[in-house]
């Protein structure tokens, strides 16, 4: 099967107050990129080249170095905290942004956060969709297929 040769571009942008989140770049679970330089509230640009055969494919950005020092609670409410915004991703230079809420975010909750919440009778959801925003460690997953310009026309209709 021919593969074509593509660049991926991904805009993230970090919020935080103790150390910079790490983030791992992952293209069908094979792990492509390693970041954790982010700068506090600017924009960070990660590209790479892939070659994709024509199919499906799954996009993947997991937080995993979150600790529940990163996030201060006053008061019963967060008052710092350390999170990821997913801006846009570019694949084949096509902007995806309108089809990122396609994508669902898998968290792997803290303890002993998680216990607490089951506690007070609070089971936190296995998975979010229409989340660009990973607040815990977590795989945030996209499927799309090649060639991405088919594929993002027959979804973009599904929203309109």
């Amino acid at each position: 099967m021919a593969k074509k040769k593509m660049k991926i571009d991904i805009t993230l942008q970090a919020d935080f107050w103790n150390k910079s989140p790490l983030v791992l770049v992952k293209l069908d679970n094979r792990i492509i990129k390693e970041f954790n330089n982010f700068v506090n509230n600017q924009r960070t640009n990660i590209s790479f080249d892939v070659e994709l055969a024509d199919g499906g494919h799954q996009l993947i950005i997991e937080r995993v170095n979150k600790s529940t020092r990163d996030t201060v609670v006053e008061d019963s409410k967060i008052v710092k905290d350390s999170t990821v915004d997913i801006i846009n991703v570019v694949i084949d230079n096509i902007s995806i942004d309108s089809l990122l809420d396609h994508a669902n975010f898998f968290p792997k909750y803290s303890e002993p956060w998680l216990t607490q919440q089951k506690q007070i009778g609070k089971e936190p959801p296995a998975s979010y969709n229409y989340c660009r925003t990973l607040h815990h460690n977590g795989e945030w997953k996209l499927d799309f297929a090649n060639p991405v310009h088919i594929w993002f026309f027959q979804n973009i209709n599904v929203q309109i």
